[in-house]
């Protein structure tokens, strides 16, 4: 019998995200603030991982996207050189990780002004399809660092960073590093990610974002249209992350602190935002848009979007993508750890409560799309357990380590080696794997797995009109030795076989349902 249980997890995890009778045009989620619903009307939960490809190599067939064996033959790999296919699918399945954050880059898309690349779409969409063959949701994510790769960097076309602070009078060439990083001026190369922020030409070009400078905005909205239009009706794709970590307006230290920045918030990154959910909904009226706080947010400053008036979405369906990352340690204090470091559990506590506050205020749902990026299982387990307590949706920073030219290689991916399987990491994988609602039909009021007795609880307000299970991730062999007990007690009934990874219920009438699992 335990042979079946992968085919019921791709049933079930299924009805997520590929229904059999789907109408051409109709959200695939919806945001119920601050919860994610299906089509169905369950609230759905997702953890996952982040896979960005963010350089052009075309000797290994990967070009800002990952090579795959998934691709038809002009663009494959033999599997021995695959760094995401099916194997990886199914892999992230066994772990219950049920979502993950695609990067797209612009620079990929749209590699000269208005002339868009379908061969890359082509294969961001084969990838997309092999998760959901799996039962894996796809956020698609226009992913930048320090805006392109000139700057030690990535993200934005050539054609679309400029550091001009009028036409033709562009910062001094002296600090701008040229593509060819062997002729990178020593300052820059010497500081690298994340210290280029804080150059002068990476600054204008920000600068220049913001200010809609050189007709950036329409370029940046047409870019997500047409992603959109490729994109609207795949059922697995459970949304769109419009710019991943926007580095504010010059002077950028006006956002580093705790109230934040409202006018930049106000009056730069949220009219930016609805120019760009314009352009989207204009090709998908109802997909959910995700918008980033700055990234000065991070480590705990006020997200001020709204603070006006809440952010417009003709579709009325977004929601705030939101990373947390303790600011000392681990990033800026050689030696300090983030386990270490009495400040990483205030501000990314503290990070939480700003989002949600946030979240309340426009009507947004809540996904917390980076965090982790380091071999510190501690920290990153406690971020995990805060996005638990808070019922939030998360993905791990990140996948594999894919040559990131701007991380930190041998610490941030799950295995040792990216092209061998089976050396992931299994300290990374326990605390990544973990029990948790996958679907509740009705209302959730809380849910927490303990990782150090293998105890979860899940509390619902159960509601007897939605027709599917509440389905409930139990990773059976890695945290429970093979064996679970189950414990309900409300209107609801257990329908799924004993120990199996996917744990169903089926409400039997409206009231409170609470779950609990444990190891036997």
């Amino acid at each position: 019998m335990r042979r079946l249980y992968p085919l019921i997890g791709v049933l079930l995890v299924g009805v997520l995200v590929a229904p059999a009778v789907a109408p051409a045009h109709g959200p695939r989620f919806t945001v119920d603030s601050p919860f994610i619903r299906d089509r169905f009307g369950r609230a759905v939960f997702f953890h996952g991982v982040n896979a960005v490809w963010k350089i052009d190599r075309p000797d290994l067939k990967g070009r800002y996207y990952p090579p795959s064996s998934e691709y038809p033959p002009e663009f494959s790999v033999g599997l021995a050189e695959s760094y995401f296919d099916g194997r990886d699918a199914a892999l992230l399945q066994d772990l219950g990780l049920n979502t993950v954050r695609l990067g797209i880059i612009w620079k990929g898309l749209e590699p000269k002004k208005d002339s868009f690349d379908k061969d890359y779409l082509d294969r961001i969409e084969d990838i997309t399809r092999v998760l959901g063959s799996h039962g894996i949701a796809v956020m698609l994510d226009f992913h930048q660092d320090m805006a392109n790769e000139r700057f030690q960097g990535e993200g934005w076309p050539d054609w679309a960073t400029h550091t001009e602070i009028v036409p033709n009078q562009e910062v001094p060439a002296a600090t701008i590093p040229t593509g060819d990083l062997s002729k990178v001026p020593d300052q820059m190369a010497q500081f690298g990610f994340p210290v280029n922020y804080f150059t002068p030409p990476v600054q204008r070009a920000f600068d220049n974002l913001w200010q809609n400078n050189f007709g950036l905005w329409a370029e940046y909205r047409d870019a997500w249209r047409h992603v959109a239009e490729r994109f609207r009706d795949t059922p697995n794709v459970v949304g769109y992350d419009l710019l991943n970590e926007p580095w504010p307006i010059t002077p950028w230290e006006s956002c580093a602190q705790t109230e934040g920045c409202p006018v930049f918030d106000t009056q730069f990154l949220q009219p930016f935002y609805e120019s760009v959910i314009t352009g989207i909904r204009a090709a998908d009226p109802d997909g959910i848009v995700w918008w980033e706080p700055h990234v000065v947010d991070n480590d705990g400053a006020a997200n001020n979007v709204g603070l006006l008036k809440p952010i417009y979405d003709p579709g009325a369906n977004q929601g705030i993508a939101f990373h947390t990352y303790c600011l000392l340690g681990g990033q800026f204090v050689p030696g300090l750890t983030r386990e270490a470091d009495p400040e990483c559990p205030i501000g990314e506590e503290y990070t939480f409560r700003q989002q949600a506050e946030a979240a309340e205020r426009n009507g947004s749902g809540l996904f917390l799309t980076e965090f982790g990026a380091s071999q510190e299982t501690g920290d990153i387990g406690r971020v995990a357990d805060m996005a638990d307590h808070s019922m939030v949706n998360w993905h791990y920073w990140h996948y594999g380590n894919w040559f990131d030219p701007t991380g930190n290689p041998p610490h941030e991916g799950i295995f040792d080696n990216d092209l061998d399987r089976s050396s992931l990491r299994p300290a990374r994988a326990d605390v990544l794997s973990r029990t948790y609602p996958q679907a509740v039909a009705g209302t959730p009021a809380s849910f927490f797995f303990d990782s150090s007795t293998k105890r979860f609880t899940l509390e619902f307000e159960a509601d007897p009109s939605i027709g599917q299970p509440t389905v409930i991730f139990v990773p059976v062999a890695r945290h429970y030795g093979g064996a679970y007990a189950v414990s309900v007690i409300g209107p609801a009934t257990v329908t799924s076989l004993d120990n199996a990874p996917y744990l169903t219920l089926t409400s039997t009438g409206a009231g409170t349902v609470t779950v609990t699992v444990t190891k036997v």
